[in-house]
């Protein structure tokens, strides 16, 4: 199998029709085969062409994970144009001055970042690229002249830190390569044993900017023709959902997401706290044993793969414990990225693995890890020179990796610790303690600052020794600073120096950072409380060292960062033993909200906080809302097929004579769409039903009121025969109209969302009647949730205008009576911002006026 270049992997995949990846926004799930990503690679590159960008110019994206950017990647490598990929969670300052670095002629920016700002150059949103069935085919390939070679740039990987002038990574076509050859020749020997669980569906957690988490998304999967998935948010329920629904096998993560992963399963599942009984048996018995776990996560789950950070290895044995296979390895950015890796049925605990075929290693005389190979860098973008970072990384024709380490008798790598001062956290972003130190000299009333990792929970955290005027406040000095910081790099504990200042050298005076480490970790810091807490305050310090907490303290100021906030959420669920949203957690944006999420019904704060409670209150009290999914299954939707046309749809012709207006604008569009119609009767469903083409009539999904069916939702506030007739009337709807409930109320409104999202994303269209009730003559107001819908999950609204239903089957009659009805479909409507009740008094407009 000829690898030349990342192209020749490229066509390899080409042609497969199976899915390649599953984006699950949190609304709407989209799926893209190998083959539409392809396609849409290749146009991508063409539009690179006919906008100006053409070879060697450099493309930033900085934007979530999801399908488009994969298509990005390989139509810049199509154009033979550099990418350059920005964490999606970095500040716009920091993507300004990425785009001047590099002389980008444009940013892909993704929908979950913050636009706000201009940043040198265009802007192109990334969810605007066409995937799929509705894009124009194309057969662009680039001409021959511009296929790369072994040696043409591929991409800069700039490092984590906001210095003044980040580091850009250099990686060629060969350095990516020395990656993906050896891994895929070793695959290669067990393809066999993987079709009786194919498809390998991967659940990759890590953002593609970074390169291991962009490996386990780009180049593995196709190995196996496996699948993909990105989904929204960290939160531990949120996992568990989408491995065990996705029916996923391999778990792509950080360390700091696998120790969420672990408190959560020991709180649902105590018995796997304890000391592990079953040392040395088989791993079989192991997943007996717990097999309650398994049965939560799925039976098809099976694999971890964790990088970007070191893996505690109390938390690699808990995991490997449970029967879990727990892969491992090393590498950094410079070597694109992989340096060792554990045999995924041969992995030694405690160890990374053994260098990768073509990739040799060799330990310094002072412990410290030097690596030589294809997949080494050639250096940073415009560095160089003698004193240079590069001069400095790059001696002998090895790379110095600032790490130390050791190889056991096997052969394997051991980390033993970093030779850098560099701080690496949890999520495997680096922190330049030059950037912190900065920040926090910017601030009023600090004379000096020193900032180094300390441990606490076996992770490196950012503490920042200070040195203060005497009217100065920590407090005020680390909330200034953390507000200018990238959510990585923010204080999480401090020190008052107790000079006037610092240790420095005399010449230079560079800070002597070893000195000022050993000072803290004598016990000068503040340690975070111990034990369960009976206070909120208790609690936050746990995440917060040596702070003084107030209500008006917010949580930015406290330098956590979005796993952090998971880890709170789930720290706060079980000291008060209370159910938290985690939209609301997110939303709380000081200590104060957070005592009203926890306790609502005693907070009596004023203006802002009363809302927060009484959300929380609505929130705690909701119940999950149990959607149905059978009604989309085969032999659902067959009888349905069958039924409509034969003698529900006829039996609506008797009383109903339908005409239709506005058909052809149908005929511009390719579904799913929301047709968004005003409501008049309980038979508005099957006249709109008779007046679709064929060809929508059954995909369609209507929407009924939740509230319709209280008796089935609620058996015991009712008698059993109202629970029956109701229940009876929700399975009939469901059955042969396809409907599903839709709650009044806001409580539910992400779980409908995502509900909708997942019947669009089958091909399904929703009817839905905005005004919430039926109305005789004027058109009641249309609720937002309509807009909602559409604007999040990018579904166009078709207005749809009913005439006549009223005297038909007026709300107050039993039975129907002959009579003309009137249908008009109007143009679609593409609806985009927040701003949703404004959207839904245009499409109520609209409907008027049709």
């Amino acid at each position: 199998m000829k690898r030349e270049t990342l192209l020749d992997f490229f066509e390899d995949f080409a042609t497969l029709d199976d899915p390649f990846v599953v984006h699950d926004d949190g609304y709407k799930v989209r799926t893209a085969t190998y083959r539409e990503i392809a396609e849409a690679a290749r146009r991508f590159a063409a539009d690179l062409a006919a906008k100006g960008v053409s070879t060697d110019d450099k493309l930033v994206i900085w934007s979530e994970n999801r399908a488009e950017w994969l298509v990005a990647l390989w139509g810049c490598l199509l154009a033979r144009v550099v990418l350059v990929p920005v964490d999606f969670r970095a500040s716009v300052d920091l993507v300004r001055r990425i785009v001047g670095i590099v002389g980008a002629k444009a940013v892909l920016v993704g929908h979950e970042v913050e636009r706000s700002g201009d940043l040198g150059t265009a802007i192109w949103p990334i969810e605007e690229i066409p995937i799929g069935r509705s894009a124009v085919a194309t057969t662009t390939t680039p001409p021959s002249g511009l296929r790369p070679t072994p040696t043409t740039l591929a991409e800069i990987i700039f490092t984590s830190g906001a210095t003044a002038e980040p580091k850009g990574v250099t990686l060629t076509h060969r350095n990516l390569l020395a990656n993906i050859i050896p891994i895929e020749r070793e695959v290669r020997k067990y393809r066999r044993y993987e079709r009786p669980f194919h498809p390998i569906r991967f659940l990759n957690l890590l953002p593609l900017s970074h390169m291991f988490g962009q490996s386990m998304a780009t180049f593995v999967p196709p190995m196996f023709a496996g699948t993909v998935v990105f989904s929204h948010g960290y939160s531990p329920v949120e996992i568990v959902r989408q491995i065990k629904t996705r029916r996923i096998s391999v778990l792509v993560v950080v360390p700091k997401v696998l120790d969420v992963l672990r408190e959560h399963v020991q709180r649902v599942h105590p018995e796997t706290a304890a000391p592990d009984t079953l040392e040395g048996r088989h791993w079989a018995w192991r997943w007996w044993h717990y097999r309650r776990v398994h049965r939560m996560f799925g039976w098809k789950f099976w694999c971890i793969v964790c990088g970007a950070a070191a893996l505690d290895p109390e938390l690699e044995a808990f995991w490997r414990k449970l029967g879990f296979l727990v892969v491992q390895g090393y590498g950094l950015t410079e070597t694109a990225p992989v340096v060792t890796l554990n045999h995924p049925f041969r992995a030694s605990r405690g160890s990374v693995g053994k260098p990768i075929a073509g990739v040799d290693v060799q330990i310094a005389d002072d412990g410290e890890i030097l690596v030589r190979g294809d997949n080494v860098t050639a250096g940073y973008y415009n560095a160089g020179g003698k004193g240079s970072v590069e001069a400095e990384a790059f001696k002998d024709g090895w790379f110095h990796t600032g790490d130390i380490g050791e190889l056991d008798a096997d052969g394997r790598l051991v980390i033993k610790g970093r030779k850098k001062e560099m701080i690496v956290t949890a999520q495997g972003l680096n922190v330049f303690p030059e950037d912190v130190e900065r920040a926090l000299m910017s601030q009023p009333g600090v004379i000096d600052a020193g900032v180094v990792g300390v441990s606490a929970d076996g992770e490196e955290r950012v503490h920042a020794v200070l040195v203060l005027a005497p009217d100065a406040r920590t407090e005020d000095a680390v909330r200034g600073a953390n507000a200018t910081l990238e959510d990585h790099q923010r204080v999480w504990s401090t020190s008052v120096w107790p000079g006037e200042a610092l240790p420095r050298t005399e010449g230079t005076q560079k800070l002597k950072r070893r000195e000022l480490r050993r000072w803290v970790e004598s016990g000068q810091t503040a340690s975070a409380a111990a034990g369960a807490g009976h206070t909120l305050e208790d609690v936050v310090s746990r995440f917060a060292s040596g702070r003084t907490l107030t209500d008006d303290t917010t949580l930015d100021e406290l330098g956590l960062s979005s796993l952090d906030r998971v880890e709170l959420l789930m720290a706060l669920e079980d000291a008060f033993q209370v159910t938290l949203d985690e939209a609301a957690m997110a939303e709380a944006p000081t200590i104060g909200h957070l005592r009203a999420l926890i306790a609502p019904e005693e907070y009596k704060g004023g203006g802002q906080r009363t809302d927060v409670a009484a959300a929380a209150v609505e929130s705690r009290a909701a119940e999950p809302i149990r959607f149905p999914s059978w009604n989309r299954s085969w032999p659902s939707w067959f009888i349905r097929r069958i039924s409509l046309p034969t003698w529900i749809l006829p039996l609506g012709r008797v009383f109903m004579q339908i005409s239709v207006q506005g058909p052809e604008h149908l005929a511009k569009i390719e579904g799913p769409v929301i047709f968004a119609a005003n409501h008049q009767s309980h038979m508005d469903t099957p006249a709109i039903l008779i007046a679709l083409p064929p060809k929508w009539r059954y995909r369609v999904a209507p929407a009924m009121a939740k509230e319709f069916f209280k008796a089935h939702f609620n058996p015991r506030d009712y008698s059993r025969k109202a629970w029956f007739t109701n229940s009876l009337n929700y399975y009939l709807a469901c059955q042969f109209f396809n409907a599903f409930p839709l709650p009044q109320r806001e409580a539910g409104t992400r779980q409908t969302l995502r509900y909708v999202g997942e019947i669009t994303g089958d091909g399904y269209s929703i009817l839905i009647f905005p005004e919430g009730r039926r109305t005789e003559n004027a058109i009641s107001p249309f609720r937002p949730g309509v807009a909602m819908m559409s604007a999040r999950l990018d579904v166009p609204v078709v207005p749809v205008r009913i005439e006549g239903l009223d005297r038909v089957l007026h709300p107050k009659w039993k039975w129907p009576k002959r009579g003309p009805v009137r249908v008009a479909f109007g143009e679609p409507m593409r609806l985009s911002g927040e701003n949703y009740p404004e959207m839904a008094q245009e499409i109520q407009k609209r409907i008027e006026a049709l």
